[in-house]
This record gives C-alpha cells, structure tokens and sequence, in this order.
C-alpha cells in the first residue's frame, strides 16, 4: 500500500529528528554554563512537569514552541542549538483517511 509507506517514512524520520533533539537536550544540560543540571534541576528551573522532561528527552514528545522557548531559557542555550545539525524532514506527515495521488 502506496499510504503506508509514506506513513512508516514519516514515522522514520520523525523518530531520528525526536532523537537527535533529545541528545542535544541532553548534551545542553550536561554542559550548562556553570555545571550540568541534572533533570530534576531542569525541570525545577524550567518550571515544567518533570515526566514531560524525561519524555522529551528519552524523544517520546514533541514539544510544542513554547515548551522549546522555555527549555532553551532555563539551559541558557538558543533555539539553534537545541536543533543543530538535526535534518529537515522530506516527508511531510500524511492526511489521514486520503488517498495520496499519484
């Protein structure tokens, strides 16, 4: 089925640019500015839910704008370097319940 692949293509980069965020995360807490924050330091400075943290950067979340704007924030990095060196996804996410066109 034409769909489907699309889907798992999408589904496949989606989970490598997940995960290529979350080690930037990561590697953003562990060289904080003064010393590595640990996750319970993060979510404490970043005020937000310590399991949404732990989901980001274990790539189970896709954070919204806001949420990248406040981690960015409390780890005292910018938005590039939260998403560097992560690719631009070529598939773009499939329309439910549509056939694609050939």
């Amino acid at each position: 089925m034409a769909g489907s692949n699309t889907r798992d293509e999408f589904n496949e980069e989606r989970t490598a640019f997940l995960e290529g965020f979350a080690a930037n995360v990561r590697r953003a807490r562990a060289e904080h500015r003064d010393e590595p924050l640990s996750q319970s330091d993060l979510f404490k400075k970043a005020d937000l839910h310590r399991t949404e943290i732990s989901r980001i950067e274990t790539a189970k979340s896709e954070p919204r704008l806001l949420t990248l704007v406040i981690l960015a924030d409390a780890l005292g990095v910018t938005l590039d370097d939260l998403v560097a060196d992560l690719p631009v996804p070529k598939t773009r996410k499939p329309a439910s319940g549509r056939e694609e066109r050939p």
